[in-house]
């Protein structure tokens, strides 16, 4: 099954819309399910970003590195990070209020839970750090403390509160590179 599916990216990256088709009958079920997990508060939004997914993924299907990664988990990953984008781009707009009240309302969206599941995905990424890292850069950028009041409490220059926060940035980028080297997004 995984050569079929490298021949079918294969062949979708170079224009075949029949191999296309055939990896969303393959995978389609997957792409909603993963949808459907992160934008549960916020189905009105679900068939777009469905649909935003499998345009990234035609648009992107060159992209995809079968001695990196599977293409169910590609896929998977793509899928992913589109729902999260949706999520926090509604969350903005539903702070900012650019969004109808109607819908809003109709809906019963609750921000706080929103941001709630962001935090927690924020938090995902940030188990990558060790807990000394990954507990200034919850004060920083989170918590949004002064640099100045991190070292304090951690007994440290604030030279050395700005090169862990540095390394930790880095460890992030290098963290996220490993994990969208899989898909780009254009």
């Amino acid at each position: 099954m995984l050569g079929d599916d490298n021949r079918l990216a294969s062949l979708a990256a170079h224009g075949d819309e029949k191999a296309f088709e055939e990896i969303i009958r393959r995978y389609g079920r997957l792409v909603n399910s993963i949808v459907r997990y992160h934008l549960k508060d916020i189905s009105m939004w679900y068939e777009d970003c469905v649909n935003d997914i499998f345009f990234a993924l035609w648009q992107n299907m060159s992209r995809f590195d079968p001695s990196k990664n599977t293409l169910k988990n590609w896929i998977g990953a793509v899928s992913k990070y589109r729902a999260i984008n949706y999520k926090r781009k509604f969350y903005r707009e539903l702070t900012s209020g650019k969004l109808n009240e109607d819908i809003a309302d109709k809906r019963e969206i609750d921000a706080d839970l929103i941001l709630k599941e962001i935090e927690e995905e924020t938090l995902s990424l940030l188990s990558g750090l060790s807990e000394r890292d990954r507990d200034i850069f919850i004060k920083r950028y989170i918590l949004e403390e002064p640099i100045e009041a991190i070292a304090r409490d951690t007994n440290k220059k604030t030279s050395w509160v700005y090169g862990r926060l540095s390394r930790g940035r880095l460890k992030l980028r290098t963290i996220l590179s490993e994990e969208r080297s899989n898909y780009r997004e254009k």
